[in-house]
């Protein structure tokens, strides 16, 4: 990245904080004294941080400032005036915002108008899981196609997450091959549990896992079972694809979903039999009928629901 004065990162965490590191590195190969200052725009008086650029740096020392939370601005008028200005010889302003940073924000214009912002979209949700291989890659690491799903649904596909989650597996794992086993022991969400690992256990089959996962979970048994019914759609509706041996590049477009998650659900569909998928969607449909008439306690519906799905051993994978 050129050394221009000023510069606004803007979009997906992670390829903002490659970029930054980027600049950081081009500044310091120019200048390996020059001094990195982080502010955050949100704790920051504008006014007084703007007489802090404008000064001479002592002993003619390079400086580079970095403000974060820039969508988090009180006054953001006075940091788009900032922006706007010249500075002192040596001294450089990289702002880092949120994707979430309008276009119309005065700091956007602010450097919009002098040709200073950068934009750097997350990659499509389709393509997450080869993006996320490449930044497990930059670790030395080689994990196995179900070790990258598996990491993309626990940290939900946000590559600042995965890189974090690089560095300590790369620290903890022993070994540069990773596999899912790797990933369960060593990689946990971090933020509350989510349903997502349920509904893949009860897809799955698995009792003693589906059982698991359950009991994690805090939210309302309604909504679960709710959730259960539509995810057994889904792998109806995939049974249904495979055995019109539909090809997987155009259940793609016919389903709607990424490919990354298609294959987790295919994986899934080819542990029933059309007639299975069919009767478990019955019973799901039945039970959540029964719930929302009254008739049944929403816990013994979703108790009942993952005994019969997983009342047998999961079946070797069908074509």
């Amino acid at each position: 990245m050129d050394a221009v004065p000023v510069v606004l990162l803007m979009g997906d965490p992670y390829r903002c904080e490659r970029a930054l590191a980027e600049r950081d590195q081009a500044l310091r190969a120019a200048d390996p004294a020059i001094e990195r200052q982080a502010r955050f725009a949100d704790e920051v008086d504008a006014a007084a941080f703007d007489m802090e650029l404008q000064s001479t740096p002592l002993f003619a020392l390079g400086r580079h400032f970095v403000v974060r939370s820039v969508e988090k601005a009180r006054k953001p008028k006075l940091w788009a005036e900032l922006a706007a200005k010249g500075l002192p010889t040596s001294t450089f302003l990289s702002f880092v915002a949120s994707p979430d940073v309008k276009s119309s924000h005065p700091l956007v214009k602010a450097c919009a108008a002098r040709d200073a912002v950068v934009v750097l979209p997350a990659p499509p949700a389709r393509s997450v899981t080869q993006t996320a291989r490449g930044v497990l890659g930059e670790y030395g690491l080689r994990p196995s196609a179900a070790a990258v799903e598996d990491l993309v649904a626990r940290t939900g596909g946000d590559l600042l997450a995965i890189a974090s989650e690089g560095r300590k597996l790369r620290a903890f794992a022993g070994t540069a091959e990773i596999g899912p086993t790797t990933i369960a022991s060593l990689v946990f969400p971090g933020s509350e549990p989510t349903v997502y690992p349920f509904f893949d256990r009860l897809g799955e089959r698995d009792l003693r896992a589906s059982l698991r996962a359950l009991d994690d979970l805090r939210d309302d048994a309604g909504r679960i079972l709710g959730g259960a019914v539509r995810h057994l759609a889904r792998l109806a509706m995939l049974r249904v694809l495979l055995d019109r041996r539909v090809p997987q590049a155009e259940m793609v477009g016919l389903v709607s979903l990424p490919d990354w998650l298609l294959r987790r659900l295919l994986a899934q569909a080819k542990r029933f039999r059309l007639e299975e998928a069919v009767a478990a969607l019955d019973l799901g449909v039945r039970l959540d009928t029964e719930v929302k008439s009254g008739g049944r306690a929403a816990f013994d519906a979703l108790l009942e629901l993952v005994l019969a799905v997983t009342s047998s051993p999961p079946a070797a994978a069908r074509g």
